[in-house]
């Protein structure tokens, strides 16, 4: 009896030993998935740092030209460039170090491109214009603009980079909490087999080992309900005794590993923590580069007005001088030809011809002077009006191109001011000016009407039509000189392909004199 009681006692608490070892096993194993996983979070946050950190490459480098731009202080901005290239450049390879997929290795191929087109823009065609005193609204603004949609580029694609990098973290976060869970579970639930094989074994034995085992039985229910560093009371050198000795030592390397675990979880909620908050700094930072580009914008616009306003100004100068000076100089000569041809003896054909001649070339003189002033400056816009100008430009339009060209309007002109009259007649003379070098048109209607409190002017013809292309093309200075007017005016210019052909152009500007005007 005593050696089939020892045999099961042997064979039970083997089982419980080995059901031990494959907890402890079970444990180290997952133990060391989860650092692994918890080095790689490390990783990535770093990675997302570095990706957040290189969204404001293009920011630095544009801070950069700006001060060459403005201050044209060329000495320190050369210095400040080139620390900044080389700094920027090397961002961006570390950034290119840790993309580990196709699509992430095209993000940052293209913000490579983005980064190499801006630093080609500025060095071989910005730079050259800055140290030759180039003005700011001339070929500079439109560099300018082409780096803004540079700097643009480089924030959405390590956005987007970041973005991925964030997804993965999230992912492998949601794979820690899935394999601490699991590890959890497991170990809870082989230590639970542990408790039912040892009671097994306990009703084969005597009151000698019922108390240790007890004892063992209680500590797995403590370390059940979360309580690793359970208390074993039992002390000897036998089995049971090592077993017991085995128990604390395992319930406090569980205990060591779940604090550690804890900690690693609430390190993952700082650092989650930490990128929501340089999340919201980047959106503030966007906020505020939005702010700055609409105040640019803005002073932009201002300066286009003020540059209108004294280009009108000096072209309605040039044309009266041309008008009251060299008009009157062709005519004088004209009046003396007639007074020498009076002078010439009979018989003088051959001089008496080239008089005449001579007075031939001074009508036609006089008329083309006549021509360039109304060109620069119609009398006839300021003397009766916006109506009769728009006709008689549509007259002098016709006669010069033969396009047939119609005036409809059922609007007197008498509430409208000068200026805003000026700016809608340019828009105008600019809409037929396009329509004559590339509508291939032969009919031009234009109709001029009162719509409520806005004034509401349009020109169709039954040309070839403008192209899409044609209406996005940033160098189409003539369209956007025409939409720059309307703005002024707080208006707005509609360009559209008609359904049977040829273009329409739809000009509406407020009638209301209390909203700000706009200069031609």
């Amino acid at each position: 009896m005593k050696s089939s009681i020892n045999i099961k006692l042997t064979a039970g608490f083997g089982l419980c030993v080995l059901l031990m070892v494959a907890v402890v096993g079970f444990n180290v194993s997952a133990l060391r998935k989860l650092d692994k996983l918890y080095q790689e979070a490390l990783k990535r946050t770093g990675d997302m740092e570095l990706a957040t950190d290189a969204q404001h490459i293009g920011e630095d480098l544009y801070q950069i030209i700006g001060n060459a731009v403005i201050n044209r202080d060329m000495a320190k901005s050369e210095r400040l460039w080139s620390a900044s290239k080389k700094v920027n450049l090397a961002k961006l390879q570390k950034v290119a170090e840790i993309a580990d997929s196709p699509e992430e290795f095209a993000m940052i191929r293209e913000a490579q491109q983005a980064l190499a087109d801006i630093l080609r823009v500025y060095e071989q065609e910005m730079l050259p214009l800055i140290m030759s005193g180039e003005a700011v609204h001339g070929p500079l603004a439109d560099i300018d603009a082409r780096l803004d949609e540079r700097i643009d580029a480089i924030e959405l694609v390590l956005q987007r980079f970041a973005r991925s990098i964030s997804d993965e973290n999230r992912a492998a976060s949601e794979e820690y909490h899935h394999v601490l869970t699991n590890t959890i579970r497991s170990g809870l639930a082989i230590s639970l087999i542990g408790v039912i094989a040892s009671l097994a074994v306990s009703s084969l034995t005597t009151r000698r080992i019922v108390r240790p085992l007890s004892e063992i039985t209680r500590a797995t229910l403590e370390m059940k309900k979360g309580n690793y560093l359970v208390e074993l009371n039992y002390q000897s050198a036998d089995e049971l005794g090592v077993l017991a000795d085995n128990f604390r030592e395992m319930s406090g390397q569980v205990e060591k590993r779940t604090a550690e675990l804890q900690e690693s979880n609430e390190h993952l909620q700082r650092e989650i923590g930490e990128r929501k908050l340089a999340e919201e700094e980047v959106r503030l930072l966007n906020v505020d580069l939005e702010q700055r580009v609409t105040e640019r914008t803005t002073e932009l616009r201002n300066l286009s007005r003020h540059l209108q306003t004294v280009r009108e100004e000096e072209r309605t100068i040039i044309s009266r001088d041309i008008h009251d000076d060299l008009g009157q100089l062709l005519t004088a000569l004209k009046i003396d030809l007639l007074w020498l041809r009076s002078k010439l003896p009979r018989g003088c054909s051959q001089l008496f011809d080239k008089t005449r001649e001579m007075e031939e070339h001074f009508d036609e003189a006089v008329r083309k002077v006549r021509r360039i002033s109304a060109d620069l400056r119609p009398v006839i816009l300021d003397d009766l009006g916006l109506t009769e100008a728009i006709e008689w430009h549509a007259q002098e339009f016709q006669k010069r191109t033969g396009i047939i060209c119609e005036f409809c309007s059922d609007f007197d002109g008498s509430t409208l001011d000068l200026s805003r009259s000026t700016a809608l007649f340019r828009i105008i003379q600019e809409s037929l000016t396009n329509i004559c070098r590339h509508a291939e048109a032969t009919r031009i209607e234009i109709t001029l009407a009162e719509r409520g409190d806005e004034l509401v002017a349009t020109v169709a013809d039954n040309g070839k039509g403008i192209t899409e292309q044609h209406l996005s093309d940033p160098l189409s200075f003539g369209l956007i000189g025409m939409r720059e007017r309307a703005l002024c005016l707080e208006g707005k210019v509609n360009i559209s392909r008609l359904p049977d052909g040829g273009t329409g152009v739809e000009v509406i500007i407020p009638l209301d004199g209390s909203k700000k005007g706009a200069i031609a």
